[in-house]
């Protein structure tokens, strides 16, 4: 909570946590704002001051040396030079009705209380007083509450933000600024990974049909993993987020095995598109099922969350599992499918632009 209004910051901070309090989203919610021990806060009165003829400076340093200590002196003993500091006993000082014995000399040189000459509040002290970027500000703290996922908890928060009056807001720091920098920078890596996955099948197939193809594979990949999670009551978190980026990257494999054989099939033996990919789902059965099954071997012994960090362990490998199953058994339908299809396409348009290109025959 940031804002220029301290009392008002106080109010909506309070007010903040009840609201989260009674949203059920958040738990162990707690504040840096503490109280301490009472203070006694001394205001001086100028006007009445200056009608008496007592500087403000004099009052200032007479509650200074005589509550606060002030060092008149040193004297040196044993080699050792010591300061000498004048202090009224603790007795004289340790309640706010102490104060109405003091005396400060005004300019007539008379003896003039000062209590008749401040006004006196006493109230409780703030341990700490936090500043962000200049501004007073106070700490919410709170974890998710079972259940729910951190995004929601972040959208609750700014929706009761909205409601703040003006010049109070709210300003996201800590676990949640990192959690949404994190999906940022996942979100990103995923759109460029699948863009470089592209260029290097690219000039690898030498085409830019074929990589196409084999990314075809990637949303189901992801559908898989979604399901995967839903089906072990995990969400989508910085975890499972993860594993869909390195699952991205294996499932692309069965499909690269599909093409790259077809191709290699229909270059030897001159055989068309669908001819091609019957000879080549028998033959390439087998290795794509190897490495499946042997990825996923690895995968759950760290799905069924065992032994500590588990809870961390456990989404990405789900995601993995998940998106392995449906995409391995998809890859073997979906993408011949869309080899076979995308192959007449093109076949078809040949057909169209050579017949728009052959010259017509000359009438005589």
């Amino acid at each position: 909570m940031r804002g220029h209004d301290w009392a008002q910051i106080v109010e909506s901070a309070e007010l903040i946590k009840k609201q989260l309090a009674a949203s059920g989203m958040v738990m162990d919610i707690d504040t840096d704002y503490q109280l301490g021990m009472p203070e006694l806060r001394i205001s001086p009165d100028r006007a009445r001051a200056a009608d008496v003829g007592v500087p403000m400076e004099d009052i200032a340093t007479t509650l200074n040396a005589l509550v606060g200590g002030a060092r008149i002196g040193k004297y040196s003993t044993g080699g050792r030079r010591i300061d000498v500091r004048v202090r009224l006993l603790a007795s004289q000082r340790d309640k706010p009705e102490a104060l109405g014995r003091l005396r400060v000399r005004s300019s007539t040189g008379g003896l003039v209380p000062i209590s008749t000459l401040v006004d006196q509040v006493e109230r409780p002290s703030l341990q700490q007083i936090t500043r962000r970027d200049r501004e007073r500000a106070i700490n919410i703290y709170g974890n998710v509450a079972a259940g729910f996922a951190q995004a929601d908890a972040l959208a609750k928060v700014e929706e009761i933000g909205k409601t703040l009056p003006e010049g109070t807001r709210i300003v996201l720091g800590g676990a949640s600024v990192a959690f949404r920098e994190s999906a940022d920078s996942l979100m990103f890596a995923l759109l460029l990974g699948v863009i470089v996955a592209y260029m290097i099948l690219g000039a690898q197939f030498n085409s830019f049909l074929h990589p196409v193809t084999v990314l075809t594979i990637l949303p189901l990949s992801i559908a898989g993993a979604a399901f995967g999670l839903l089906v072990a009551g995990k969400t989508l978190n910085i975890f499972s987020m993860i594993g869909i980026l390195l699952l991205l990257g294996i499932v692309k494999k069965n499909s690269i095995l599909l093409v790259d054989y077809a191709n290699h099939v229909r270059d030897t033996e001159g055989l068309n598109a669908l001819d091609a990919v019957l000879r080549t789902e028998p033959v390439r059965l087998r290795p794509i099922l190897m490495t499946t099954i042997a990825t996923m071997m690895a995968a759950i012994p760290a799905a069924l969350s065992f032994g500590a960090g588990a809870e961390t362990r456990a989404p990405m490998s789900i995601a993995v599992l998940g998106g392995l199953i449906v995409s391995t058994g998809l890859s073997l339908l979906v993408v011949p499918a869309f080899y076979v299809v995308t192959d007449r396409g093109l076949n078809f348009l040949k057909r169209v632009f050579s017949r728009k290109e052959s010259p017509q025959p000359v009438q005589t």
